[in-house]
């Protein structure tokens, strides 16, 4: 029997694609923030991507999902379920944060853009999240035009906003999307 890491792996070359580097040491615990993301493909991509890896991912999915019976299927794929509502006031960025904290090793992938949809202004949180869960970001991107997946710069803990953002949209600037004319930058950041 084949280890899950091969079976991984070949699907992903199998869909034609492949990684042309090594992920950074601190993949072991991290917010991977994954773009562009424009089509129901790429977290399939993604999924193959990572988990040929063996990188520990996790996807932050609302709670409904997570429980019988949708969540025989959503937990052993990484889904950590998030109640929306909160009556104590705690914010989306201190939920995820802290239940980030229950995993020794954790990939917490994010799709900045928030949506399929054009986006011209992406979601921040991932980068409060980091900050409050004193974890790294990790940028990667999957490339269409060539197929590839590759990683780029890692935003270390306590780089400030400005500069992260600035760093993340140059970075992925020249990704090429499934459907290109629904993926931007954040163009703040250019």
């Amino acid at each position: 029997m084949f280890p899950k890491k091969n079976i991984y792996t070949r699907l992903f070359h199998a869909l034609g694609f492949r990684l042309i580097n090594s992920p950074p040491p601190e993949m072991r615990k991290c917010i991977l923030l994954f773009a562009p993301h424009t089509s129901n493909w790429d977290y399939i991509l993604g999924v193959t991507c990572m988990r040929g890896l063996n990188m520990p991912i996790k996807v932050v999915i609302k709670n409904m999902w997570t429980r019988f019976p949708f969540g025989l299927i959503i937990k052993p794929l990484g889904g950590i379920g998030i109640t929306r509502s909160d009556t104590k006031g705690a914010s989306q960025v201190d939920k995820i944060a802290s239940s980030i904290e229950d995993y020794p090793e954790i990939a917490l992938v994010v799709t900045p853009e928030g949506s399929r949809s054009l986006r011209t202004e992406w979601k921040t949180g991932f980068y409060y999240i980091a900050q409050k869960a004193n974890l790294p970001i990790i940028t990667i991107k999957g490339n269409y035009k060539d197929k590839t997946a590759e990683f780029g710069p890692v935003i270390q803990h306590g780089t400030d906003f400005e500069t992260a953002m600035h760093t993340i949209a140059q970075y992925y600037n020249d990704s090429q999307a499934k459907y290109p004319a629904d993926f931007s930058v954040d163009q703040r950041y250019l």
